[in-house]
């Protein structure tokens, strides 16, 4: 039988960059929204604040950018989890840059360059849970590996809903996107305070070596 080995635990400035990113978010889209005269939340995207020629552009961007650096200590100090899953965490938050730098030329338009960039983004943020996850019978809930891949079918799921309904030009385009950003923000908010509060837990090693 293999032996469980205790998991890292959280450091506290972990918990605030988890906190920050959906905080953040929240805050620089509110504040976004309510200086764009006309912004229908249903049916704009949030790209629509950030576009070239938006008034809010550069107020979306350091948004994005300050959740793309939350993401990234988020990723270091979420020690309980698997490394793979950090990476990718990790990864999503440099590529936040990306998605905030090199936006939509104008507003209701889409880019290939912007939609790649968030393809990358998202599906990195989708795919990071279920490679988080470790196995043994005392995993925290949300390290199990159970849990990681139901959520990170659930974040794909939304990412097709939200891709469909660009390509048919729905009318729900700025309800599905922040319904997006929020799954994916706060899941590692979800992680990170379970394992603070209930202990990082034990598991099992990665790797079995035979003596």
């Amino acid at each position: 039988m293999p032996t469980e080995e205790a998991l890292a635990p959280v450091p506290a400035w972990g918990v605030l960059s988890a906190a920050a990113a959906p905080v953040v978010l929240a805050a620089g889209y509110l504040y976004a929204a309510s200086l764009t005269p006309g912004f229908q939340p249903v049916s704009q995207p949030l790209s629509d604040l950030g576009a070239a020629n938006a008034g809010t552009r550069w107020l979306m961007a350091v948004t994005l950018m300050l959740v793309g650096v939350s993401y990234i200590v988020t990723a270091l100090g979420l020690r309980p989890a698997d490394t793979a899953g950090r990476w990718l965490l990790g990864g999503a938050g440099v590529m936040m840059f990306w998605v905030a730098l090199i936006p939509n030329n104008v507003v209701g338009k889409w880019t290939l360059r912007h939609i790649l960039g968030s393809a990358f983004v998202f599906g990195l943020l989708a795919l990071w849970p279920a490679m988080s996850g470790h196995l043994g019978p005392r995993v925290p809930w949300p390290l199990r590996r159970r849990v990681g891949v139901m959520i990170s079918i659930v974040a794909f799921v939304l990412i097709e809903l939200t891709l469909w309904g660009i390509i048919l030009r729905a009318d729900t385009d700025g309800a599905r996107e922040v319904l997006l950003y929020a799954v994916t923000a706060l899941w590692p908010l979800v992680v990170v305070v379970w394992t603070k509060v209930r202990g990082a837990g034990w598991a099992y090693p990665a790797v079995q070596r035979r003596v």
